[in-house]
């Protein structure tokens, strides 16, 4: 009898524990599993770049404006100019007088001809110019020496005493250059002995 209790005992004992065991098990079925946090990614503005709006050139190129100087007008720094003694004559044809004349030029040769045309003119209408009536065909240095050849008409002549007074004073007014050291004056080309047939005509006229 106590032998069947005792395993009716430990048969019950076995029991309790096997259904303890299974109990202990996890179960993996049908189990509500958590819910894993869902990281939310961040989302990353990418920063828009503005592209600079690139001017196109223009058709037009803006050029600087250009100095614009009017044709047959020369600047100051062209022109040289210089005070002259210009000699003329009395109206009585007594003695010579001279008037102050601005004359401009670029080169010498302007000069020389600047000069022999204020011999031709005046600045007091009761005066008389020598040359005024004398062509002046050209004008050039030779070796210090200024060739000047001329023409004489008709109306040009002048008396004994209007004839020296004009070598006079074109030698006076020419001899201001310092580099005219002679002048010598052609008649249509020819060194003639006289100028009006008054006065001897030198070959050169030295400076005196």
């Amino acid at each position: 009898m106590k032998t069947r209790k005792w395993w009716a005992l430990a048969a019950a004992v076995l029991s309790i524990t096997i259904i303890s065991a299974c109990g202990a098990k996890p179960t993996t079925n049908g189990a509500a599993q958590p819910e894993q946090p869902t990281a939310e990614q961040p989302t990353t503005e990418q920063p828009t770049t503005e592209q600079p709006n690139e001017e196109k050139p223009s058709d037009e190129t803006t050029k600087p404006e250009q100095p614009t100087t009017d044709k047959g007008q020369e600047t100051k720094s062209d022109k040289q100019e210089m005070s002259l003694d210009v000699f003329v004559s009395d109206d009585q044809l007594m003695e010579l007088k001279s008037y102050k004349k601005m004359i401009q030029f670029s080169n010498d040769d302007e000069k020389y001809q600047a000069a022999l045309s204020a011999l031709k003119t005046s600045d007091n209408d009761k005066d008389i110019p020598l040359w005024e009536k004398i062509d002046f065909k050209s004008v050039g240095m030779d070796k210090g020496t200024l060739v000047i050849d001329i023409h004489i008409p008709e109306e040009g002549h002048l008396g004994a005493g209007g004839e020296a007074f004009a070598l006079d004073a074109l030698t006076k007014t020419l001899f201001q250059f310092d580099e005219v050291k002679a002048i010598d004056i052609l008649v249509d080309g020819k060194s003639d002995e006289s100028l009006m047939g008054h006065v001897t005509l030198k070959h050169p006229i030295k400076r005196p």
